[in-house]
């Protein structure tokens, strides 16, 4: 009843904004301004300058599409004057802060999103337990105030450029994306607010390229797993237990980057883990990887981290293997699998588990996605209970508009392990939750 309750609200926003959008006839009416994808939001608006290569403005339909006036994959696609069950429009650019401001020929991008939701469980409980970042199971959560500003290194693999970029983030995905094993005062480690609320700064770096060899110094997102903390780079709302408990979100250190045909490498030299400028805990660590296209269809990821975790338990090795198969022009197979240990105390922890996403593209507005994950904690290091935890999550991604993005999702967990039990307070050991968020890129 608690999730018929919740998921009763998005339902209803559904309906409003599918009225707002069909016409007398039933078809679907485009709507007055567009955008591209989230993600390319994030990294700010392209322009026709030194800086940036041009951008060509124009509204992009679905296949057979010939109407300017309505997109749809249902029938013959426009004006048919039914009510389809997936229904599209033409896209084009996004409203971004920048353009408004009338600033698109500068070097300088500056931009963001905002993204609230819920997540609530079957039990009824005020914690969902251990879901990362979707912990709260009680209550509307504002999870990312997200702002940007960067100037990219973009030598065309010819010379040299100099960038940085900044981002700030403040709500209830503030504190889990902190450098929480920096000094307890140290960088952005003491920005919580109330509740559970807080600020973070989880990029601020300077970056240095001479054609096409890049150079990263300072702090920033890590290139291991497949998900990311900004939410526009997510399919699903919550998080997977690989990339929540058994992977770093940040580094600080130096990070370069090499493009050789279709291959890209990374090395470098980190702190560890989710750390500030200070490296309390004495850590130094290798950070490096290798991205490669296999065919047209299929591209390799490995990545790696390894050294001394200093006071963090001895000796670290982690690593993260991706293979991105696209199936069909829609279908799209992710596999990863994460395998890490460290050395401290009186016996090697181990943790390990793997990922499988199916994503389903079924116009430029709709896309729908399962996945199925499984992870193993030895000694509880990482999620308090040692055991196997396993997880189910379907989900839809709908774009109204094309700033705006709709996540709902249900998802099932289970756990099977000597252990205290994970959900309902300690009560169960399988859990029943789901949710929804709202995102609006600037």
């Amino acid at each position: 009843m608690r999730l018929v309750q919740w998921f009763s609200l998005p339902a209803a926003i559904l309906a409003y904004c599918c009225t707002g959008a069909f016409g007398e006839s039933g078809s679907y009416l485009p709507i007055s301004y567009a955008a591209p994808e989230p993600a390319a939001a994030a990294s700010g608006p392209a322009v026709d300058d030194e800086c940036y290569p041009a951008r060509t403005k124009s509204a992009t339909c679905d296949a057979g599409c010939s109407s300017s006036r309505a997109c749809s994959d249902c029938g013959s696609g426009c004006g048919s004057g039914s009510l389809c069950l997936f229904p599209c429009r033409c896209t084009g650019d996004p409203w971004t802060l920048q353009s408004y401001l009338n600033d698109e020929s500068s070097c300088y991008r500056y931009g963001g999103w905002v993204s609230a939701g819920g997540y609530v469980n079957a039990h009824g409980a005020d914690n969902n337990g251990p879901i990362g970042f979707r912990e709260v199971g009680d209550e509307f959560t504002v999870d990312q105030v997200w702002g940007f500003f960067e100037r990219r290194a973009n030598t065309g693999g010819y010379g040299w450029d100099w960038g940085f970029r900044s981002d700030f983030v403040f709500g209830v995905d503030g504190p889990d994306t902190q450098a929480f094993f920096s000094h307890p005062n140290a960088y952005d480690n003491s920005w919580d607010a109330s509740g559970y609320y807080g600020s973070a700064l989880p990029q601020l770096y300077a970056e240095l390229a001479v054609n096409n060899l890049s150079v990263k110094m300072g702090h920033f997102f890590t290139i291991l797993g497949y998900e990311r903390v900004p939410v526009i780079d997510n399919f699903f709302y919550s998080h997977s237990y690989c990339h929540a408990f058994g992977e770093p979100y940040t580094h600080t250190g130096v990070l370069a980057e090499y493009a050789w045909n279709d291959l890209t490498f990374w090395g470098g030299w980190t702190q560890g883990w989710d750390t500030g400028f200070d490296n309390y805990l004495g850590m130094n660590t290798f950070l490096g990887g290798i991205r490669a296209p296999l065919t047209d269809a299929i591209t390799l990821t490995w990545a790696l981290n390894a050294g001394d975790f200093g006071a963090r338990d001895g000796d670290i090795y982690m690593q993260s293997v991706i293979a991105d198969v696209l199936l069909t022009n829609k279908l799209t197979y992710v596999f990863q699998t994460d395998w890490g240990g460290n050395s401290g105390g009186a016996v090697v922890n181990q943790w390990y588990g793997i990922n499988n996403y199916l994503l389903y593209t079924i116009n430029p507005c709709w896309a729908t996605g399962l996945r199925f994950e499984w992870y193993h904690d030895d000694d509880g290091t990482h999620l308090l209970e040692a055991g196997d935890y396993y997880a189910v999550t379907c989900g839809v991604n709908w774009k109204p508009r094309p700033n705006v993005r709709f996540r709902p999702e249900l998802r099932y967990d289970w756990y099977r392990g000597a252990g205290a039990l994970p959900f309902d307070a300690g009560q169960e050991d399988e859990q029943l939750s789901g949710g929804f968020d709202l995102i609006v890129t600037f």
